[in-house]
């Protein structure tokens, strides 16, 4: 017996590469993750890690709101106000790459913090602003603050085991419509008494509040393992093991290879080319419709809808502040968020994650296509809530799957390149649902409709589907 077990070492020293699999050696770091399953250890980072999530959705769903407003109260055109938006992804989209790269050389969780305490000092400025460039500045360099919230999931994905990982981030969505939804609950309760100033510093104080979770918010045990850091990896996996209940076996994890990590060029390397190029395609098209969908939604129930032409030269058609009915119409169509979260939870592990992606945006085809015929307010609302349901399941989808295909040494950047290319369809889409559909709500729901249909096609294409493999370390 003694002779074997020694047999079965020789063999395991023998195998392939650390980098090369997590499948086979039982002292890789992915086993031992499985080994110590889903337990009160990432239940209680769910909790902490949604808050970000939290955050995100407020900043996002702030733009919705703060529109009407300003163009009402500065007495700006269609363009001016479609901007603001824009701004604010110019900013994502630079930024996103950038807390990548910090969170793949520094730390998942230093990246995370940073990112959200710069989101919180411009949005404080931007209750101050005197003016609409101040506006724009400061939402455009509060936009780069938020793009850091993308690595939430990162670390947050690195600590969970095979089985659970993609129910676990999707379940993250839950906390993305809670801050949506909770954003305009609080419009609705500030912007008539104290005005929209209050309202974005009150957005931003969340931000400050996540600041102060630094001290019990963990470093992923992956990160710490590829920078050399193997003590405080152990030290964190021993810590799962006592709050999870699972024995700790000292197990000697193997060591990578040392390799350059936050290299961009990688992404573009065999075997990730192709995978890469569709990711950036189906991020852009999900962030052109997800927050299209947003910024449309108050459009939609302020401007006629009928196929008739806006005269723009009748500003009272333009400027029309949003109504108690129009808050409520918008938190009934956030609340979709929730259905979209049960339906990717239950859809991705059976279909796996290529074909929920296709599916999510087919069925978000039909439905813009079914948009455009004139309909009553309570057949917009369906739709409305059906479309934001399918979109906000597809890019929680895409957040599963991403940080899936690449490895460790560059999965932080990979995620925080794709977002920057979602953001490129982001700062595109307020001139589509904030200038075109007022003019020609036909044509602005037609480009819609066929940007979700290359996001399916983009989906069905990837090379890999990662459902049931472990996270890989490095290339």
């Amino acid at each position: 017996m003694h002779f074997k077990l020694q047999l079965y070492s020789l063999q395991l020293l023998k195998r392939g590469s650390f980098c090369s699999s997590e499948d086979n050696d039982p002292t890789t770091l992915g086993e031992i993750i499985d080994s110590l399953g889903f337990g009160k250890y990432q239940i209680r980072l769910t909790f902490i890690l949604g808050c970000a999530w939290v955050i995100d959705a407020m900043e996002m769903m702030l733009l919705s709101v703060i529109g009407p407003i300003l163009l009402c109260e500065w007495h700006l055109s269609s363009w001016e106000e479609a901007f603001i938006a824009t701004i604010v992804f110019v900013g994502f989209g630079f930024g996103a790459p950038i807390w990548g790269w910090i969170a793949d050389i520094y730390g998942r969780k230093l990246g995370l913090l940073l990112s959200t305490f710069w989101t919180f000092f411009y949005g404080l400025l931007c209750a101050m602003s005197p003016s609409y460039f101040w506006i724009v500045l400061t939402r455009g360099l509060a936009g780069f603050g938020i793009s850091g919230s993308a690595q939430a999931v990162t670390l947050y994905s690195e600590f969970l085991p095979v089985k659970t990982r993609a129910r676990s981030v999707v379940f993250l969505q839950l906390f993305s419509s809670l801050g949506a939804n909770f954003e305009v609950i609080l419009a609705l309760i500030v912007m008539p008494t104290l005005g929209w100033r209050y309202l974005v510093a009150f957005s931003s104080l969340p931000c400050l509040a996540f600041c102060f979770m630094y001290k019990i918010i963990p470093e992923s045990p992956r990160y710490l393992l590829i920078s050399g850091q193997r003590s405080k990896a152990i030290l964190i996996l021993r810590s799962i093991a006592r709050v999870n209940r699972k024995l700790w076996h000292n197990k000697d994890i193997k060591l990578p290879s040392k390799e350059t990590r936050g290299q961009i060029w990688d992404l573009l390397k065999a075997p990730y080319t192709k995978t890469t190029l569709l990711m950036w395609s189906i991020w852009l098209c999900a962030a052109t419709l997800y927050y299209g969908i947003i910024l449309m939604t108050p459009v939609l129930y302020t401007v006629d809808r009928c196929g008739k032409i806006l005269d723009s030269s009748n500003r009272s058609c333009i400027c029309k502040p949003l109504s108690s009915d129009d808050y409520r119409n918008i938190v009934i169509t956030t609340i979709a968020e929730f259905p979209g979260m049960i339906f990717a939870f239950l859809v991705v592990e059976k279909l796996g994650r290529k074909r929920t992606l296709c599916l999510q945006f087919l069925l978000s085809a039909v439905f813009l296509f079914m948009l455009i015929i004139c309909s009553t307010r309570v057949t917009k609302t369906v739709l409305i809530f059906c479309i934001r349901a399918l979109i906000s399941a597809a890019f929680q989808v895409a957040y599963v799957y991403t940080p899936e295909v690449y490895p460790t040494t560059f999965r932080a950047i990979g995620l925080g390149l794709c977002s920057s290319f979602a953001r490129i369809g982001a700062m595109v889409t307020p001139f589509l649902a904030q200038v075109m559909l007022p003019v020609s709500d036909i044509l602005a729901l037609c480009i819609y409709a066929f940007i979700s249909c290359v996001g399916a096609i983009s989906a069905i294409l990837l090379p890999i589907e990662t459902q049931g493999l472990n996270m890989r370390v490095c290339h």
